[in-house]
This record gives C-alpha cells, structure tokens and sequence, in this order.
C-alpha cells in the first residue's frame, strides 16, 4: 500500500486526527530490521532437535508394535536325536518361509526360564537332576503375514519333530 492509498483510506474512515497520523506514520515508515537474539537461534535448533525427537519415538513405538505382531513357536524334538541331526532340524525350520528367527533353547536353559517362574528357591533345590533335560526347543518367531497353521504343517513333517507348541499354550 503506497502513501496516496493511505491517505485515501485515511479521509474515508471517521477517527480522531491523532490516530490516522500514527496509522499513516506506522504504515508508511520504513521498517527497522530487528537484532537477532541468542532465542530464535535456539529456537532455530530446537524444530530440527524435536523433529528428530519425534522420528526416534516413532521408530521405537513401531519396533515395539511388530514384536507383539509376531507368533512365537516352540518346537520340540524327539528324544535320542544326535546334536548333528538337532542342527539340521534348526537349520531347516530356520529356512522356513514366514520364520523371522529361529533360537535353540536347551534344556538347562528351559530348566532355569521354568524353575524362575514358577518354582520358588527351596522347590528348586530339592531337584538333583534336570527334570527338563530333554526339553530342549527351537523358538521361531512367525510373521504376522505369514500363515501359521501352513507353517505349523509343515514343521509337523520335518523329520525329528516331536511337537508344535503356541508359546502363549505353554504359560
């Protein structure tokens, strides 16, 4: 707006002179730059900072989402298979379509994740043995895409599988 509008706007509006001058003087006057202040340059960081922030967050909640979006399987073996015959079972059920992950558990390992949930100290120690030494297990983590039954099926086939177990029908 040039000064010839303002003036006009200035004659066509009812005010008190006083105030079209300060309108006229504060429309028109060349603006002063404005000092930058150690703020904005913080702020300046702050959009980037928070932004990164924001991603991190979402990056966590989405691992966090496709961990519980997965099936975990256990599959047990039959008892008397050979340690060279249990490591071609887990490297079959490991190239598996759908499987995400395949971890041996042993059978001391199942011993000590059983007894630490379920049995308290004094029950534990009056065990001489391992009563689970042959509950050894593969632990497979399914896809959520992938079809479980089919998978189930097919892990039911594969040589040296005593059973399929849900790892949530086991608690």
């Amino acid at each position: 707006m040039n000064h010839n509008d303002m003036m006009h706007l200035k004659n066509t509006i009812t005010m008190p002179d006083a105030l079209a001058e300060a309108l006229v003087q504060g429309c028109t006057a060349p603006q002063k730059s404005r000092a930058r202040h150690a703020r904005t340059h913080f702020s300046r960081l702050a959009v980037p900072l928070i932004a990164v922030f924001a991603l991190f967050l979402c990056g966590t909640t989405s691992f966090a989402y496709n961990l519980y979006q997965e099936y975990t399987l256990a599959v047990f073996w039959e008892k008397g298979l050979s340690a060279d015959e249990i490591d071609h079972l887990g490297q079959a059920l490991s190239e598996l379509d759908g499987v995400s992950s395949c971890r041996f558990i042993s059978g001391d390992e199942a011993w000590a994740e059983f007894s630490a949930a379920y049995l308290d100290a004094d029950t534990v120690s009056s065990f001489t043995e391992n009563p689970l030494a042959d509950s050894g297990n593969y632990r497979l983590s399914i896809s959520l895409q992938a079809d479980t039954g089919k998978i189930r099926a097919k892990i039911a086939d594969l040589a040296g599988v005593r059973l399929v177990q849900n790892l949530k029908e086991l608690n």
